[in-house]
């Protein structure tokens, strides 16, 4: 980031001040690639009406949202402000990647740091008026210190009206979790022989699913369940798009999704860049970021497949599976085994991935709607709570999963996934150990469990859980002879 960007001048005073590294989510570590479709160059363009932030200057605006939250939590605070998030007592999130551990504006948000203005009054307030947060913004004119006002004025108007219309904000990611694309040079002719077929057949079905872009030399397969998940999930929730892929990309996917512009009346956010190649595998994934969406991060749940590009707002992620239905998905992101289409099966739409996330989502809905002062609740917290559901009363001891001898066995990502979805994890055999995690039969653990009667499951048994946010069969898993 640059060096005057407040978000980093905010994380770096939050680290001194609490001498917290932050919280970080599991992750594969492996960089990901969006389709990228040549256009006219414009890397912030939307299909329809774009979403836009106040032009005061490219590098002020770029961050002009996050600076917002900041004035939010931080003048919702006496002074000196005091910074304590009550996620602290949540399990810890890890990351297999090589991401700075940093304090966000999700963090600050939580616990004490609330909105308490509603923004009636915001516009009347001295220019300098900044209590505690003034450091934050030395070498910012007062035009671009106004300009943060309006932002912030303009984001609670935004939520007040998605909250008399009972509605909370939900960006969801494109690319591997609502579809998959494929450009034809990608699919070997025996695979676009087969997709040919597939999607003749699916043009006379009501609602579609495989489309043939010519215009774009592009395959795309919807997920199934899409079209449930998106007419329920727009009842209760106001919907954003968002995809790394360019311009074009976006609107193509934009018109599948939503033809009449009822869904996401034109908050779709692009941010690929235009002349993007698409063989990019190896560059570090772009981070994706609040801007243009409406309301505070308080209110708003993200759907996506990778936690790397939201380093941010992990707090507000749900995260998916890796919908990855062409084979060149998977050699992209070093996936091991055949694709759905060379299986020639699919994810099933009444219990898939959609299924479950629309689950979720709507628990989280019923619950934040439930509070009689909606400034007093946040979704974060809802979500952290629905997490530690999943895997609450399970006590696992992990078996050969981590190397011999590892000195901090409680840093591995499964280790930290399991507790952050509320499992008890530990490296001693006891009466109250319920799962034994392993990779195979024959060790001492292994043989104790099974003498007597505790469930030995494959690790992928916790990720499954923590993916579909419902306890996984362990019979599904179990290790076996």
């Amino acid at each position: 980031m640059k060096a005057r960007d407040p978000r980093r001048i905010l994380h770096e005073i939050t680290l001194q001040r609490n001498g917290s590294s932050g919280s970080e989510q599991l992750t594969s570590g492996t960089p990901t690639t969006r389709p990228q479709v040549e256009a006219p160059a414009d890397k912030r363009a939307v299909p329809s009406q774009p979403v836009v932030v106040p032009d005061i200057t490219q590098q002020f605006t770029k961050n002009l949202k996050n600076i917002a939250d900041i004035m939010t939590s931080s003048q919702a605070l006496p002074s000196p402000p005091v910074i304590s998030p009550n996620h602290a007592s949540q399990p810890m999130q890890a990351s297999s990647g090589t991401e700075m551990k940093t304090v966000s504006n999700a963090e600050l948000q939580n616990g004490t740091c609330r909105v308490v203005d509603t923004g009636a009054s915001i516009a009347s307030r001295s220019q300098n008026s900044w209590g505690d947060v003034e450091h934050l913004f030395e070498g910012y004119d007062d035009q671009q210190k106004a300009a943060i006002q309006r932002e912030r004025a303009r984001r609670i108007e935004e939520q007040k009206k998605m909250f008399a219309a009972r509605k909370l904000c939900l960006v969801l990611d494109l690319d591997h979790t609502l579809l998959n694309s494929a450009k034809f040079a990608e699919v070997e002719p025996v695979h676009d022989e087969m997709l040919r077929k597939k999607e003749e057949q699916d043009r006379e079905k009501p609602q579609r699913h495989l489309f043939r872009f010519p215009h774009m030399a592009m395959w795309t397969k919807l997920r199934p369940g899409i079209w449930n998940f998106l007419e329920k999930a727009s009842k209760l929730y106001e919907l954003h798009l968002y995809t790394m892929g360019n311009k074009l990309y976006a609107t193509e996917m934009a018109k599948v999704l939503d033809p009449m512009g009822a869904l996401f009346a034109g908050r779709v956010i692009s941010r690929g860049d235009d002349g993007d190649s698409v063989d990019g595998d190896d560059r570090y994934p772009k981070s994706k970021d609040l801007e243009g969406v409406l309301g505070m991060e308080s209110a708003v749940v993200i759907i996506d497949d990778s936690v790397r590009v939201w380093p941010h707002n992990k707090l507000n992620l749900i995260v998916v599976e890796r919908y990855t239905y062409f084979p060149s998905s998977r050699r992209q992101f070093g996936l091991l085994g055949p694709s759905l289409l060379e299986i020639d099966h699919d994810e099933r739409p009444e219990d898939g991935t959609l299924a479950s996330s629309l689950a979720v989502i709507e628990r989280m809905h019923d619950i934040f709607f439930s509070h009689q002062s909606l400034d007093d609740v946040d979704v974060r917290n809802i979500l952290a709570t629905e997490q530690r559901k999943i895997l609450a009363g399970c006590r696992i001891v992990f078996s050969r999963v981590f190397p011999v001898g590892e000195a901090n066995p409680h840093l591995h990502p499964l280790w930290q996934t399991a507790e952050q979805f509320g499992a008890v994890c530990t490296i001693h055999i006891d009466d109250q150990v319920t799962h034994v995690v392993a990779n195979s039969l024959g060790t001492d653990k292994v043989n104790w469990a099974l003498s007597r009667g505790r469930f030995v499951v494959h690790p992928g048994w916790v990720e499954a859980s923590a993916l579909l946010y419902r306890r996984a069969n362990e019979q599904d898993f179990a290790i076996k002879p």
